[in-house]
């Protein structure tokens, strides 16, 4: 049987209606899930996609830090395919339904404020560790907290820039591809920059940046949502980072 990924996108077919760059956008959103559930799942056949396949995306999309613009695109996707295999209902019609929404972007639902707290506690004492994974994540975390950043973002900027009102931090990895700037205002958003310095400095990546040296940004990517996952669980389940950065 064909991989799951080449079943949805024969089914899918290409809107041409649609320019190339939201044409693209879309095929490589369905890969993504598809991808995903073939990994989480075992799934071999697009038509027996499920709501608890939807869901397990959603859940692992928020466990990777994106944004809600971002998840939206991606479940936008899914609808497209969920329609063209017949199962319009596997998906909510709101991405209230989710948790996310557009209108939310910089203002996350959070469920239980006392575990996140929680979370990020734990993060920032394996941080302090030692744990190179988790230095990554707690400098990248500090940066969404502070600017709203995407997780891409977060991961890709560092550069401090100097502009006609002051001091900015240079946004890499916009959508668009555009570069940006965005305006270092308070303490918070200060003390972000400089503990992305001090990471990016013990890690040795040499770029500024605070991607592990020996990973890729896809790499980087997974490590967070791994550690992520396992701060939800019981401290007794997180593994050292070494174990992580070999999954």
């Amino acid at each position: 049987m064909k991989p799951l990924s080449v079943q949805a996108l024969e089914r899918i077919g290409k809107n041409w209606g649609v320019s190339s760059a939201t044409r693209e956008a879309r095929l490589q959103h369905t890969k993504d899930f598809c991808k995903f559930v073939s990994k989480e799942f075992a799934l071999e056949n697009v038509n027996n996609l499920k709501p608890n396949h939807v869901q397990s995306y959603v859940q692992h999309m928020k466990d990777a830090g994106l944004d809600n613009g971002t998840m939206c695109n991606r479940i936008a996707a899914v609808r497209i395919l969920a329609e063209a295999v017949g199962k319009r209902n596997i998906v909510a019609t709101k991405n209230e339904a989710y948790g996310i929404g557009r209108g939310n972007r910089q203002k996350p639902v959070i469920a239980n404020q006392v575990e996140v707290d929680r979370i990020r506690t734990t993060l920032a004492e394996l941080a302090n560790n030692g744990d190179r994974i988790a230095m990554m994540c707690h400098a990248s975390a500090g940066l969404r907290d502070a600017f709203g950043l995407r997780s891409k973002e977060s991961l890709m900027s560092s550069k401090l820039v100097d502009t006609l009102t002051g001091v900015a931090l240079r946004i890499e990895a916009a959508k668009g591809g555009r570069g940006r700037d965005l305006p270092v205002r308070n303490d918070a958003q200060l003390k972000a920059v400089q503990l992305v310095a001090q990471v990016s400095q013990v890690l040795g990546s040499g770029t500024g940046r605070i991607i592990l040296p020996e990973m890729s940004l896809e790499k980087a990517y997974n490590a967070q949502r791994t550690l992520w996952r396992e701060l939800r669980l019981p401290p007794t389940c997180i593994q050292p980072d070494t174990q992580r950065r070999k999954q």
